[in-house]
């Protein structure tokens, strides 16, 4: 698993969360394969291919849960609340504009311009 990194530094959280999540597709992937392989053959009796297919059950369940963490996890590094991205930079516009109309209103006694320090 190589983890990219720029000009030496140490990895950044989002390039070991796409290596995460290049390594959850690529087991997933394997997973898949072994399922098919095991249906296809007849190579263990069949108690032995019952607690295969058990284990196999709960690895891709773990799998699955894990990935589920790694993709919540990712959304709240990108500001992603509620399926809906946070826009700061949106948000402190129209803050700052409806100030402007409080001190419009309000006139040189109202809300001040600069916070008081």
């Amino acid at each position: 698993m190589a983890i990219d990194q720029t000009d030496g530094a140490a990895p950044t959280s989002h390039s070991l969360l796409r290596e995460a999540q290049a390594h959850y597709a690529a087991a997933l992937e394997d997973m898949v394969t072994l399922r098919q392989y095991l249906k296809d053959a007849d190579i263990l009796p069949e108690v032995e291919m019952k607690r295969v297919i058990g284990n196999y059950a709960r690895a891709t369940q773990t799998l699955f849960d894990e990935r589920k963490k790694l993709e919540e996890l990712d959304k709240r590094n990108k500001g992603i609340v509620h399926e809906h991205a946070i826009d700061f930079d949106a948000l402190r516009v129209e803050i700052g504009s409806r100030l402007d109309r409080l001190r419009a209103v309000a006139g040189p006694v109202g809300v001040s311009a600069e916070p008081d320090r």
